[in-house]
């Protein structure tokens, strides 16, 4: 649940402090600029935390399915594909939610249904309808806290130092991502699924309580005062949010079935594709900031979305047998996709525009994730290599439309509104 902001904390741009500086981390103004890491701010962390790693216990879900309930490849992209359709289907509901509860107030639903929802999973006997509603359960927490917690995120950080604030804030998300499947595989191959959902249950119903700490934040505007752009900026951002949409199909893919395609060659234990993915894409996404905005975001976009179907194409040519070297390959590209891809999304936006391009960009990426139910189908006909190879190739090919998307003429007026 990371995303980059228009401007990077390595100080592409002066127009985010208001100032003629061309550097705004420079060092008189980094001398006089107000606290990142206030109490509001770690409270946010931490939250954040306890739903990521409540959530990265599921991460191992589809190997669960297969192992413990005879779960199909078809059944299983049914299951998890209804995480994204909840999530499409209540992203016109989200801002009013957020508007009507509070950043705080949404935070802790999300966080809460996050931890009932997995309570629940103690009561499936297989990859059926009750295991698809509580996924679904599962990608409606996640857009709430995904939205209200970046607006908590830019409510808290000071405004020159916002980019770091969701680089840190992202950063969280990313190593609760190679935590959780780190702790749940060894579990779940002693004892089994439930004692993961369990402890998934209980840390998201903690994290619901923790989140009472947040503040509430601002209340958010209607985007009414948005100003209006260009054809040729609403034509770059829709091919933008069509890689995304893409690029998170082959992401989910990969991720989903990964675990299957392993055991289908014998392979039981693929934690280390994802502690490697991790820890690779959170070494990118922190030291490789200033290569991103040298080279810009555009080229890095494309480099990394590209990258994406290469690596994909990789897991059917090489098998799962190298997963630690594909998990670090894996890693490399999204470190560098998301962040570029985000900048995208959101350059040259006032402030009123953000929610609207953000659930744009959820709803991409959750229209990703929807297509696994259709990937699970054919993969139950033709394999997981073939798979793989399709979809890494139509992902590749998606990649290029970021180097033919018009590029937008840059405003003085949206660049100081950040």
């Amino acid at each position: 649940m990371s995303a980059a902001p228009s401007q990077s904390p390595s100080g592409a741009s002066g127009s985010e402090s208001g100032s003629d500086e061309s550097e705004p981390y420079s060092r008189r103004a980094s001398a006089a600029a107000p606290r990142l890491w206030t109490r509001a701010f770690v409270d946010l962390l931490i939250a954040e935390a306890l739903f990521g790693f409540s959530y990265a216990l599921f991460v191992l879900l589809p190997k669960l399915l297969a192992v413990g309930y005879g779960a199909t490849a078809g059944q299983i992209g049914a299951v998890m594909a209804s995480f994204g359709v909840a999530s499409l289907v209540t992203i016109p509901l989200i801002a009013p939610i957020v508007r009507k509860l509070d950043n705080r107030r949404t935070m802790i639903v999300g966080t809460a249904l996050l931890g009932v929802s997995a309570l629940g999973f103690l009561f499936i006997h297989g990859a059926g309808v009750l295991a698809a509603v509580l996924r679904g359960a599962q990608g409606i927490a996640w857009s709430l806290t995904f939205a209200a917690g970046m607006s908590l995120v830019a409510e808290v950080a000071p405004p020159i130092r916002l980019g770091h604030g969701i680089g840190l804030y992202g950063a969280v998300a990313l190593a609760t991502s190679a935590l959780g499947p780190a702790v749940a595989e060894p579990i779940a191959t002693r004892f089994g699924a439930r004692p993961l959902f369990l402890i998934s249950a209980v840390v998201g119903l903690a994290g619901a309580w923790f989140c009472r700490r947040l503040t509430t934040g601002a209340p958010i505007a209607s985007s009414n005062s948005a100003a209006k752009r260009g054809a040729g900026t609403v034509r770059s951002r829709a091919f933008v949010i069509g890689v995304l949409a893409v690029g998170s199909l082959a992401a989910a893919a990969v991720s989903t079935f990964v675990a299957p395609y392993a055991l289908t060659h014998g392979i039981g234990a693929v934690r280390g594709f994802f502690v490697t993915y991790t820890l690779t894409a959170l070494a990118v996404r922190i030291g490789g900031t200033r290569l991103v905005d040298r080279l810009g975001h555009r080229r890095t976009a494309f480099a990394g979305a590209a990258g994406y179907g290469l690596v994909t194409i990789l897991f059917a040519a090489a098998g799962p047998e190298h997963l630690i070297l594909l998990g670090a390959a894996f890693g490399v590209v999204h470190g560098i996709v998301f962040p570029a891809l985000m900048a995208l999304v959101l350059g040259e936006s006032a402030r009123e525009e953000r929610p609207r391009l953000l659930a744009f960009a959820n709803g991409a990426i959750n229209l990703g994730i929807a297509g696994l139910g259709g990937i699970g189908a054919v993969a139950d006909r033709v394999g997981y290599s073939s798979v793989f190879l399709v979809t890494g190739v139509i992902t590749t090919a998606t990649a290029s439309l970021l180097l033919v998307a018009p590029q937008p003429r840059r405003s003085p007026a949206s660049a100081s509104s950040t």
